[in-house]
């Protein structure tokens, strides 16, 4: 059940994620055909002394680019993460006027070693996939991209041969998610899931909660000074709250959130899928008219406020079966992750 339904959201995701990529690759590719353009009308001009100059000097630079993306930025139990997979995700965040800080690239690299490491696990696992049920899912991956996106007139293989990418490392991709599957259906039962549901109900059920919060977003900071005087902000603002202030008005002269206009609402939501984990745990755990500890996610430090609450309807097991199986299965990919992490060799030269 659990590859029915998940293999082809991950894949999805997996090319949606590449095809991010694309932009900035155009970019770069447009560069360089202005640099050529400006090199072609300097021949024309310059003696052919000047043009020899200009031409070691370019290929210099090529050389040196190229000995900067193959850089070794840090190993996996022994396995390389070199500097362009990095770049090609920072290009991602750039392309969308982002800041790039230490934190983020730390926490990118972070990510790429999951991957290595999920990677590292899957091959020692020995598990058969075949090029059948590999062809089935790049079909389905196919099929999404035509009714889920704005180049639904390109094929796949146009979309990552634009981004320097191909079929081949889409399907090795496609082999170890399989695997992966494989791998979860015969270590997790259905008993397992049946007690996860009967525990996290309200994850299901469509229970909702409406919040407010104030932030003080961290994402842009770069030293632990800076991190710190967030924390301790955040704490003083807590303060103040508890001592009486109005959580609205709180809200509206200290949180970094949009919402801030609005007194810090940000609505009704459910448990999952809509708001990132931390924040949903602790909202969920919470009585209407309750006000958190501050709450670290990735966005920074909140203090969150419960103003109101829907019930969920009467759900079974057996209703919601496959959205159990596919939430649990990702708590479990997690765990396995963290367990990998834990035992891992991992060095890093960034």
């Amino acid at each position: 059940m659990y590859k029915k339904i998940v293999i082809p959201v991950i894949l999805l995701l997996f090319v949606l994620q590449t095809n991010y990529l694309l932009f900035a690759n155009e970019n770069a590719e447009a560069k360089t055909e202005v640099s050529t353009e400006a090199v072609t009308e300097t021949k024309a001009e310059e003696s052919t002394e000047a043009v020899a100059e200009t031409e070691t000097k370019a290929e210099e630079s090529r050389e040196a680019v190229a000995e900067t993306e193959e850089y070794v930025i840090a190993t996996v139990n022994g396995e390389n993460i070199i500097r362009k997979d990095l770049d090609r995700r920072l290009n991602v965040l750039k392309s969308m006027n982002r800041d790039v800080s230490r934190t983020t690239q730390m926490v990118i690299l972070d990510q790429l070693a999951k991957k290595v490491l999920l990677k590292q696990f899957i091959e020692g696992q020995n598990i058969e996939v075949s090029d059948k049920e590999i062809q089935g899912e790049v079909e389905k991956i196919k099929f999404f991209l035509k009714a889920n996106t704005n180049d639904s007139e390109k094929s796949l293989e146009e979309m990552l041969e634009a981004q320097g990418s191909n079929i081949t490392e889409l399907e090795d991709e496609v082999k170890r998610t399989l695997a992966l599957s494989k791998y979860l259906d015969k270590e997790v039962g259905d008993d397992e899931k049946r007690s996860y549901f009967d525990v996290n109900k309200n994850s299901f059920n469509g229970e909702k909660v409406k919040a407010s919060h104030v932030l003080i977003d961290t994402r842009n900071m770069k030293t632990e000074a800076e991190l710190e005087a967030a924390k301790q902000k955040i704490e003083n603002i807590k303060k103040k709250i508890d001592n009486g202030a109005d959580f609205a008005e709180v809200a509206n002269e200290y949180s970094n959130c949009p919402s801030a206009e609005k007194g810090g609402d940000i609505g009704f939501f459910e448990r999952r899928g809509s708001i990132v984990e931390p924040f949903a745990r602790a909202a969920f755990s919470m009585e209407i008219g309750e006000v958190s500890e501050p709450v670290e996610t990735q966005f920074g430090y909140h203090i969150i406020k419960i103003t109101d609450k829907e019930k969920g309807k009467d759900v079974s097991y057996e209703d919601v079966k496959e959205m159990v199986d596919f939430v649990y299965m990702q708590i479990k990919t997690e765990n396995l992750l963290e367990g990998l992490m834990e035992k891992a060799e991992i060095e890093v030269f960034l």
